[in-house]
């Protein structure tokens, strides 16, 4: 691969919430970025960086695709095609992804890295590590897995290096003021119920690993260039932050008066977790997405109008 300095880089999902993150990273790093995206005016500010080429074009578009990727050394797929019920998205996705990998190895990149989920492990249970195969039990999770199987077939074959990362929750903020930004469905159910000041029921001890998606944008930075890299990371915090404290966090930052209703727990299986020593290897120690979280929080406060 060329030095750091000369690094071209394909970037697709570039003006998602995690996706701007990414990006403005990369720019950082000094990659010379072509961001593949449907919609640049969600590019804000970083649309104006002179290392940025932007093309406008829909993923689906298979030639224009094959088009953009020769001259580059690196692909890093964030998008994922959503659609309404029975528009069959998640076949869709796939195949984008599918199609995508094949063309970087038909045009001769050396390295293909794409954003997953830990959702390809649920049902989770017990201890996890990226040495669990995949049990997905919902479309999206069937979907990311799917897609990192059509990597490992295209990087197989052309001989290209293939990383997966795989975020739980991402927490934080957007990557500048009006960007895009996504919750995790829990988290934003907590905080209208906190601002409508409805009860919050939770179950004691239940809980996630979260990611910092300021977190989850390192690991795909360094995992460009990366030696040897594993073929998967699981990017979580190493410790469970549980439903319960961020009901009260919840009701913290909104200085509300909502109850936390404690539920017993039905189970006397522990918490599922994911093991993180490969993740922090690579970051170069434990994550902790609490501070990312507490903001993320505020935010959802603040555009709710809370």
């Amino acid at each position: 691969m060329q030095g750091v300095n000369l690094i071209r880089t394909v970037l697709t999902g570039g003006k998602g919430y995690t996706g701007l993150h990414v990006l403005r990273a990369l720019l950082d790093a000094r990659h010379h970025v072509t961001a593949v995206l449907r919609s640049p005016e969600k590019l804000g500010p970083i649309a104006r960086h002179p290392q940025l080429t932007v093309v406008e074009m829909d993923l689906e578009d298979d030639a224009r695709i094959a088009a953009v990727l020769p001259g580059h050394d690196v692909c890093v797929h964030t998008a994922i095609i959503w659609g309404d019920p029975g528009d069959e998205f998640e076949m869709r996705d796939t195949a984008v992804a599918a199609k995508l990998f094949e063309a970087a190895g038909n045009a001769g990149l050396t390295r293909c890295l794409y954003l997953s989920s830990v959702a390809v492990h649920r049902p989770f249970a017990g201890e996890m590590s990226e040495d669990n195969g995949f049990s997905a039990t919902d479309l999206y999770g069937a979907t990311k897995a799917a897609g990192e199987l059509v990597l490992r077939a295209a990087c197989a074959k052309h001989k290209m290096t293939g990383v997966v990362v795989r975020p739980g929750p991402v927490v934080g903020l957007p990557a500048f003021a009006g960007g895009s930004f996504r919750s995790d469905n829990r988290v934003a159910a907590m905080v209208a119920a906190a601002a409508e000041g409805r009860a919050i029921e939770v179950v004691r001890d239940d809980g996630r690993q979260f990611s910092d998606v300021s977190t989850v944008t390192k690991a795909v930075r360094l995992l460009t260039t990366a030696a040897d890299p594993h073929p998967a990371y699981i990017c979580v915090d190493r410790n469970i932050i549980t439903w319960e404290r961020i009901a009260r966090l919840v009701l913290e930052c909104l200085n509300s008066r909502s109850e936390v209703r404690v539920l017993p727990r039905n189970t006397p299986e522990p918490t599922p977790r994911f093991r993180t020593e490969r993740i922090e290897r690579l970051i170069g120690g434990p994550l902790d997405a609490t501070e990312a979280l507490l903001a993320h929080i505020r935010y959802l406060a603040r555009i709710s109008g809370t």
